[in-house]
């Protein structure tokens, strides 16, 4: 439970790119293996830790791959940290273990997910079907997933856990995707995600703030109460042009709006520009985010019973954000040696600069309650990528 949504994004992107091979709907994806290290540092925490993925095709119908990762997470966030909780010393392990269908132009897919720490569990099943259609100008992928997660807590240094508190979290996701070949050099894609969850969807260690009384300038702390439904939705859109001196330029937005009242919107350019005989590929990222803050969100409540609701999350809290990437890949191999068909590498490197408009530092105790400064900071992720094919 100690992931917030973004370090379990981040936590999660080396098994998504390697899985992100099975990108064709008339193609099973190559056989490969990869290894990948990432780190996340930023905001009080650190995660880092390997991942790994291999891929084994039978005949040419059947694809099967299973993935590994391990994430290790030390500190804590400021929302936590000031407000009681202990700083974390974690690890999370996920599983993974897919499969591939071809069947004419169609690729039917399923898999399992499981991850374990010591106060969160999380089982995931889907399914999902790919077709190519219109000359193979246009694949149209449609997938569904089930989650069953639980939550647990740890009530002193030793990580033991309560033996009365176990809650569940049910979610169910929905997903639409359109990629078109609108020329020889434009490339379009669309994807549509509707999640609902149900059940325990806070975390047990957070709390919020309000004020000692009527005119305080000191505050205390209560436990936070969040609704126990949530359905979301995001759409996205992105356009990718292949320019005349080989090199391609790659434009996303996505929104997203949820029924806690969270309205975001992500813009995202990226450059890609090929050297050494395409031997090695240099790519630039900008990306911009933006949301609202949810209905139920307040950094300092005026009483501890304002409303029935009551968060101070800061992934719940308006903010403005920016990031800027660089990557840099290496094709080791391009022609068969010992058995293998091809190796390469790669190095990721994200800046982030997190800007919340209405999440104050609640640590500057010395300053009146509410009055703190607002709080940023920056966080460094950095992604390593080994790959091999045979």
């Amino acid at each position: 439970m100690i992931f917030t949504f973004t370090l379990r994004r981040v936590a999660a992107t080396a098994l998504a790119c390697l899985v992100a091979a099975a990108a064709v709907a008339d193609v099973l994806p190559e056989e490969r293996a990869d290894v990948s290290f990432r780190s996340y540092d930023g905001g009080g925490l650190k995660v880092e830790g390997p991942a790994v993925l291999v891929r084994k095709n039978f005949s040419d119908k059947v694809s099967v791959s299973a993935g590994y990762m391990v994430d290790q997470v030390s500190g804590a966030s400021i929302d936590m940290v000031v407000l009681g909780a202990s700083p974390l010393h974690e690890v999370r392990k996920q599983k993974q273990l897919g499969v591939d269908f071809l069947y004419g132009k169609t690729t039917y897919s399923a898999g399992v997910e499981s991850s374990i720490e010591n106060d969160y569990d999380g089982s995931t099943a889907n399914v999902g079907i790919s077709q190519s259609v219109f000359g193979d100008l246009t694949t149209i992928t449609v997938g569904v997933s089930r989650g069953w997660d639980i939550v647990t807590r740890v009530v002193n240094a030793a990580r033991q856990k309560d033996p009365n508190f176990r809650k569940r979290v049910d979610r169910k996701t929905w997903s639409l995707g359109v990629s078109q070949i609108l020329t020889r050099n434009l490339l379009a894609g669309f994807d549509y995600e509707a999640i609902t969850e149900q059940g325990y969807l806070q975390n047990p260690y957070r709390a919020i703030r309000y004020l000692a009384g009527p005119g305080s300038t000191i505050f205390l702390t209560g436990p936070e109460t969040y609704p126990g439904t949530r359905t979301s939705n995001a759409v996205a859109l992105r356009l990718k042009y292949f320019l005349p001196w080989r090199a391609s330029l790659t434009g996303k937005y996505r929104y997203f709006f949820d029924t806690w009242d969270i309205h975001a919107q992500t813009a995202e350019l990226d450059y890609t520009q090929p050297f050494l005989n395409d031997r090695m590929i240099a790519d630039l990222t900008y990306r911009y985010y933006r949301q609202n803050s949810a209905s139920f969100y307040s950094d300092l409540f005026q009483f501890a019973n304002q409303q029935n609701y009551m968060a101070r999350d800061k992934e719940l809290a308006a903010q403005d954000n920016n990031s800027v990437g660089a990557a840099l890949s290496y094709d080791f191999m391009k022609t068969k040696h010992w058995g293998l068909k091809k190796a390469s590498g790669s190095l990721h490197y994200d800046y982030i600069m997190y800007k919340f408009q209405d999440f104050r530092d609640a640590s500057q105790r010395q300053l009146p309650a509410g009055t703190e400064p607002l709080y940023h900071y920056n966080a460094s992720v950095v992604q390593a990528f080994f790959s091999i094919w045979f």
